[in-house]
């Protein structure tokens, strides 16, 4: 029995032993594969260490500060075109309905321009009077306070006024109410899942650089609108989630226009306009959001004088909102040929001479495809496909050199100034962005007027101009040419 006992432990030693093994063994494999692979490893997918993360991770650490450092600009630069314009609208916030309102009214301030403050407002829980074709708010009105404003908070009614008959003001004659008898509930901290309804008044239709402002303005307003919140409420006063349910309502008659589609940047549900609505339309409680006007837009200031202001995150993000828009971001001049495109005027303030000028370009610059469009007859898309396959943007001063904001980051624009016009937008525009600009001023106009007359420039400065303008191209991207 003592000896069956003996036999049974040396099996099971010897089992031990064995299983002991084959764990070291597999052991083994499992480190060896590890360290080969860590160490052949040519393409690391990166690992980010959570809190607590211990072990290989652990002594890991951010950039140096120098990689992510901003340049610095000036305060001008920073208010006008940074995120610090957005801040400060965010930060001037005054409701205007009493806590007692079922309804609420949030204007948001700013003031870049002297002593104009340039305003937006949203108005929260507003039901639509389809007889009367406006909108009513339970509102009873306060004066508005802010302890921290840089100056005294425009009351309801008095803020700016704009050219074209539009901004708040104009908007609030046309569509909206203020009563204290309406029968609408919910509380003004709250947005709840009310639908939003963009008020849209614009200046016009066709012209480039007022329309892309009106709805740059208006992102913007949506931009605010992200970054705040009622102080009743910790939910942003507009999200994401909130696109999926926006309307526009264009209080104008103007045509669509070209530039119409781009008002539903932040709005996916169809565009109605006010004279279109019927009686029975179905309209429930709304949040309305009444965007500053394009005349309030941080790209008119200082347009009669150069700056040094390098860099616009504001306007590169509405660049690439619009690409976006139309699907367009990646696309990029491409092949060996650079590609000079023309803006042709037809109907005013036309460049005299200017089919002989462009064979002479094409004649002299062997890496070039030169093209003139008129944009006005093309649908935007169109344009800005053209434009997003553009080296250097050529044209007479006009509003059809906007589209310098759409071109690739390093282009060139070329702009040809009537005689004793010295106007800087376009050059400014170019700075904001990265691109070179060259300018020249006519020789003469052929009248007083220099809107509406066409413009002379001997054929040899137009020359010059093209020459510095392209050869400034001949070494950007894959392009690799001597300039002599």
């Amino acid at each position: 029995m003592a000896y069956k006992t003996v036999i049974f432990h040396r099996k099971l030693f010897r089992f031990f032993l064995l299983g002991l093994t084959v764990l070291s063994f597999i052991f083994l494999l499992l480190y060896t594969s590890n360290v080969l692979e860590v160490g052949f490893q040519l393409s690391p997918t990166p690992v980010t260490a959570g809190v607590g993360d211990t072990g290989i991770h652990e002594g890991t650490h951010a950039l140096p500060s120098e990689y992510t450092s901003i340049p610095e600009q000036s305060p001008f630069c920073t208010r006008l075109f940074g995120t610090a314009y957005l801040k400060s609208m965010r930060d001037w916030a005054a409701e205007y309905c009493a806590p007692e309102s079922s309804s609420g009214l949030t204007c948001f301030h700013t003031q870049t321009s002297g002593s104009r403050i340039d305003s937006f407002c949203l108005a929260r829980g507003a039901s639509f009077n389809s007889t009367r074709q406006k909108f009513t708010l339970d509102c009873q009105l306060q004066a508005p306070s802010i302890p921290n404003a840089p100056v005294e908070t425009p009351e309801y009614r008095h803020f700016t006024n704009y050219w074209y008959n539009t901004g708040p003001n104009v908007v609030f004659d046309k569509v909206l109410d203020l009563e204290n008898t309406s029968h609408l509930t919910g509380h003004p901290g709250h947005l709840g899942h009310s639908n939003f309804t963009i008020l849209v008044n614009r200046e016009g239709a066709a012209n480039p650089w007022h329309s892309l402002m009106e709805i740059f303005s208006m992102t913007m307003a949506i931009d605010v609108l992200r970054m705040s919140h009622h102080p009743q409420s910790s939910r942003p006063f507009f999200t994401a989630a909130d696109i999926d349910r926006t309307q526009i309502l264009v209080l104008d008659d103007s045509e669509n226009g070209p530039f119409f589609d781009l008002w539903s940047l932040f709005a996916r549900k169809p565009v109605q306009r006010l004279k279109d609505l019927k009686l029975d339309s179905p309209i429930g409680l709304q949040n309305l959001i009444i965007p500053a006007a394009g005349g309030s837009n941080p790209l008119w200031q200082g347009d009669w004088e150069p700056h040094s202001c390098r860099d616009s995150p504001l306007l590169r993000t509405f660049s690439n909102r619009v690409l976006d828009f139309y699907g367009l971001q990646g696309q990029t001049p491409g092949g060996a040929d650079l590609v000079v495109t023309f803006i042709n005027r037809t109907s005013s303030r036309k460049l005299d001479h200017s089919d002989e000028y462009f064979h002479e370009v094409e004649a002299t610059f062997p890496h070039v495809k030169f093209r003139s469009v008129d944009f006005a007859t093309i649908p935007f898309k169109q344009q800005l496909e053209i434009v997003r396959g553009t080296d250097v943007l050529v044209g007479v001063h006009g509003a059809g050199l906007t589209h310098g904001i759409f071109l690739s980051p390093g282009s060139a624009i070329v702009e040809i100034l009537p005689s004793g016009l010295n106007h800087k937008g376009f050059r400014n525009v170019a700075s904001l962005l990265g691109h070179s600009y060259f300018s020249s001023h006519a020789s003469r106009t052929n009248g007083n007027d220099w809107h509406h007359e066409d413009v002379f420039l001997e054929k040899e400065k137009f020359m010059d101009l093209m020459n510095v303008a392209i050869k400034s191209m001949y070494n950007k991207g894959e392009r690799n040419y001597d300039v002599n």
